[in-house]
């Protein structure tokens, strides 16, 4: 499913750039076509609009299939209703059935719907609601939702710069970090240019390069984490950008200062490294990437709003980096891509750091308590500094997977490799703990 809806996405490139039939290869898999309708943006920029979470490139579930689906459809200029054409309307909707179709996606699986899982534990969502402040914030800048935001996110710039004692300049704001890695691979994009990063690791990396044309180069993760002299022995000269996620999801471990000191020092300075701390809230070392950049003019930092924030709805990340950088990654971004509720949401959430760390707190605790109760049914769990544990069940992983469909729990499997689970509430943990021990080893 991951191949197939790279290559629908690449040949909705080309059909923009005219380069290819718009009917050529749709008809044939049973895709219903919308060759009579232009796309309302460039792949690239609808990818950063529409993207509703980092997990979506690896289609974890069929849910978020179905979110896919619902978002990409949002974005085409007939969305049902707002274009005046029921023909318009009539095809749209034939567009989504005809992909749900081919993707075995029924309207049923979506989460909030009847038929859905009962205990979502496969998007690495927090269980938690934005705290009282936050929801405070989000009501007062919605009350204003008929101006449109500010295009700099000037505030929230300012903040998250005061946060990590920097000068706005070197913060990025984005609709999620996953938008501002794919204008980062933009602009360092050239012919021949490589990436490389561990695998497996955020499956988003490999459809963004390979969007963007770089040759990607995946390094095997030692049996602890990351092989990171193996990582830095695959860099070239070819090589314009490491893409590191530490915590790594999906397997939650992490490299700690020394480590990383050692491998950045291996790293040639004219390669960018990008140090992805989506989980960074949930680890034993969470300023680790903000010390490091001001000794390592090539460090970038990403992390998001999205995680222990909890603000995955509203879509922000930022990014950490030198000032020149960080413009040239700007001038790629969407303008007002994100909005004031969502700007203002992060502002209160950056100030209201004390329920952050009870939460984080609460939610490390569930962790350790559920990767205990496997280690005692026999299961190999690695440590986690993540709010999520890994399951490194082999060619088990599809049927644990389905073991817990059945029981209403609705977790991530890598096929071959082995199964996420969410740290969710603790009704949600017991009932993948109950569906666990019905499938232990």
């Amino acid at each position: 499913m991951y191949e197939l809806l790279k290559t629908i996405m690449i040949e909705e490139l080309e059909v923009e750039a005219g380069q290819v039939s718009p009917d050529a290869s749709r008809e044939d898999a049973g895709l219903d076509s919308l060759a009579t309708f232009e796309l309302s943006l460039a792949l690239s920029q609808r990818l950063g609009v529409t993207i509703a979470d980092e997990d979506l490139f690896g289609l974890r579930t069929l849910a978020d299939i179905a979110e896919f689906l619902e978002k990409r459809t949002a974005g085409l200029p007939g969305s049902p209703g707002a274009s005046g054409s029921q023909a318009a309307d009539r095809a749209e909707d034939r567009e989504h059935a005809g992909l749900a179709r081919l993707l075995g996606c029924g309207d049923d699986v979506h989460p909030d719907r009847p038929g859905g899982p009962a205990h979502q534990l496969a998007r690495n969502e927090t269980p938690f609601q934005p705290s009282a402040p936050v929801l405070d914030a989000i009501t007062r800048a919605a009350a204003e939702a008929n101006r449109y935001p500010d295009p700099a996110c000037g505030a929230l710039r300012a903040a998250l710069a005061r946060h990590y004692g920097l000068s706005p300049d070197r913060v990025a704001v984005g609709a999620g970090s996953i938008t501002l890695l794919q204008a980062l691979l933009t602009v360092t994009a050239a012919p021949g240019a490589a990436v490389a990063y561990s695998w497996p690791s955020f499956d988003g990396y490999e459809v963004l390069a390979d969007l963007a044309g770089f040759r990607t180069v995946r390094v095997p993760l030692a049996e602890d984490g990351h092989d990171l002299d193996a990582l830095a022995a695959a860099v070239d000269e070819h090589t314009r950008l490491v893409l590191l996620c530490n915590p790594n999801n999906p397997t939650g471990t992490a490299s700690g200062e020394t480590d990383l000191l050692r491998f950045l020092d291996a790293v040639p300075r004219t390669c960018l490294v990008l140090l992805d701390e989506a989980y960074c809230e949930y680890a034993r070392d969470p300023g680790l990437g903000a010390r490091l950049l001001t000794s390592r003019p090539n460090l970038i930092v990403a992390r998001t709003f999205s995680k222990a924030h909890g603000l995955a709805g509203l879509r922000v990340g930022y990014l950490l980096a030198e000032p020149g950088l960080i413009s040239r990654v700007h001038r790629m971004v969407m303008p007002l891509s994100v909005s004031d509720v969502a700007q203002a949401a992060a502002v209160a959430s950056l100030a209201a750091e004390k329920e952050l760390l009870g939460r984080v707190r609460e939610t490390v605790a569930e962790r350790d308590r559920v990767r205990a109760a496997l280690l005692a049914l026999g299961f190999d769990v690695p440590p986690s500094e993540a709010n999520f544990l890994w399951l490194p069940l082999g060619a088990r992983a599809q049927e644990f997977a389905a073991a817990c469909a059945s029981a209403g729990v609705d977790v991530r499997p890598y096929p071959g490799d082995g199964v996420r689970v969410t740290t969710g509430t603790a009704e949600d943990n017991d009932a993948f703990l109950a569906a666990a021990e019905t499938n232990r080893p």
